[in-house]
């Protein structure tokens, strides 16, 4: 009996693999790929479409890394001046504020978020 060639096109990678991680992985493929589409397009889409998508993720994370620190300590200035206006050492203010209101919170009292500053 002879063999049949392959079907084209060949579906082998669809097939359910056999150990665990392999099929944790194959899920996580068959997910990507047909949230995306990525099973109607040729391959050349697939390669632009991963490469444009990695592209922004690598940006977004730059990003964040280099400008999120920055503007949290701008927001905490400003948090800071207007709660408590224009006055010198401004974040040792914050900072006892804060101390004084958990310190209240643990020792039950109270008094630290009516305590004068």
């Amino acid at each position: 009996m002879s063999k049949l060639p392959l079907p084209k096109p060949d579906h082998s990678f669809t097939r359910k693999p056999q150990s665990k991680f392999a099929i944790f992985l194959w899920r996580r493929r068959m997910w990507i790929e047909s949230t995306f589409a990525f099973t109607v397009m040729e391959q050349w889409e697939k390669i632009l479409l991963i490469t444009i998508f990695a592209v922004m993720f690598v940006l977004l994370i730059t990003g964040l890394i280099k400008y999120l620190p920055q503007r949290l300590a701008v927001m905490q200035r400003r948090a800071v001046y207007y709660l408590w206006g224009g006055h010198e050492g401004d974040e040792r203010l914050l900072a006892q504020w804060l101390s004084s209101t958990v310190s209240a919170g643990v020792g039950g009292h109270g008094e630290g978020f009516h305590k004068e500053l």
